[in-house]
């Protein structure tokens, strides 16, 4: 195949839907070859994910229970916005116990980046997952190795990003470890998906990440930190250089909480619950990571809210997708500053875990095939 007839095969299929494309692996080793390539994942995963920011349509994955996840397709077309006919999705955690009795292994969502799921279950084993492939990758499973201390308890964070410097995906395990003098301990567990390893370092900044995970933002995890005074900072972790950097908060007047952290149109995003006034929740975006002069507030929420998360941005509606409370899906218009309570016809549900999800290639050789018989 010459480089011309490559290029021209690579640009009308590179607009293909993912479970197209597997069909068309069968078509010829050159094609199959061809659509197996990194330049051709890379390619289609570019332009899927443009196109997704200007369909009229947006794909949700929450979590209902303990272990039942389920993908949402939402219409942006309609109005009001509806979420109808929910699709629960089998997973590669769902090979290893019935989890519809085994209520004891909870399995959490840690993040979602180019097309993979990553999930984490009780034990602490990890899994990759595609969804629109159907393949999957259980990583090794090193266990949390702790000092030689006595432990009387412990807090353990996880994380979920691509370095597009050495083009990997990784997966950070922060531990922080207390003996029963309350004397702590901070681990580093870093995954590299192209090695295949695990590598133990350094200092995680210490003591409490929270229950939330890693937002992935300019190529770095951002959590909110608890301090032992009860002092809340942000803290990142740059996936390239493989450290912790702190990232200032902006100015705010009286006391307010950190509540959580988002991705708001590819900027942090976060949502401060105020301790002494009512009515005076905010969303925040930073524009420029890392500048504190380029915290903006984006709106306030009414004193009923204690929790407001950013999973998605509509360039073209202007709309922006956030989670309230942990309960409830709902649409803010930036250009009429309203809110819309998105309605959703499926079962009670608690929004523990959330994210917009965008097919890609990701893994299609190298993962295994999940069968869901």
């Amino acid at each position: 195949m010459s480089n011309i007839q490559e290029d021209l095969v690579m640009e009308v299929l590179s607009r293909l839907r993912v479970k197209s494309l597997l069909r068309f692996r069968s078509v010829s080793k050159s094609w199959k070859t061809l659509i197996d390539s990194p330049r051709f994942i890379k390619m289609h995963m570019e332009l899927s994910m443009k196109m997704k920011m200007a369909q009229s349509s947006v794909e949700v994955i929450q979590r209902c229970n303990l272990n039942k996840f389920y993908l949402l397709h939402l219409d942006l077309s309609g109005d009001p916005h509806l979420i109808r006919d929910p699709e629960e999705l089998p997973h590669p955690f769902g090979r290893r116990y019935n989890l519809d009795t085994s209520v004891a292994y909870k399995i959490s969502l840690v993040g979602s980046c180019n097309g993979l799921l990553c999930f984490v279950d009780c034990a602490d084993r990890i899994v990759l997952w595609n969804l629109a492939t159907r393949k999957y990758f259980e990583l090794q499973y090193s266990g949390i190795k702790f000092p030689k201390i006595s432990i009387r308890e412990h807090f353990v964070n996880y994380g979920f990003g691509y370095d597009s410097a050495t083009d990997d995906y990784k997966v950070i395990r922060l531990i922080t470890a207390f003996d029963n003098s309350l004397s702590e301990c901070s681990l580093v567990e870093l995954y590299s998906l192209k090695s295949d390893s695990w590598t133990r370092f350094g200092d995680s900044m210490g003591l409490d990440y929270g229950v939330d995970y890693g937002i992935l933002v300019g190529g770095a995890l951002h959590w909110i930190r608890y301090q032992r005074d009860l002092e809340q900072t942000i803290v990142a972790f740059d996936l390239t250089k493989e450290e912790f950097n702190l990232v200032p908060h902006p100015e705010l007047l009286g006391k307010f909480t950190l509540t959580n952290l988002g991705n708001y149109q590819g900027c942090l995003s976060l949502f401060c619950e105020s301790n002494e006034e009512a009515n005076s929740s905010i969303v925040w975006v930073m524009k420029e990571l890392g500048i504190k002069e380029s915290w903006t507030k984006v709106f306030s929420v009414d004193s009923t809210c204690t929790y407001m998360r950013n999973i998605y941005h509509s360039r073209s509606a202007t709309l922006s997708l956030w989670v309230k409370n942990k309960e409830t899906l709902e649409w803010y218009s930036k250009e009429k500053k309203t809110h819309e309570n998105i309605k959703i016809y499926c079962e009670e549900r608690y929004l523990e875990a959330e994210c917009v999800h965008c097919e890609s290639l990701v893994g299609t050789s190298d993962f295994t095939n999940l069968s869901f018989s």
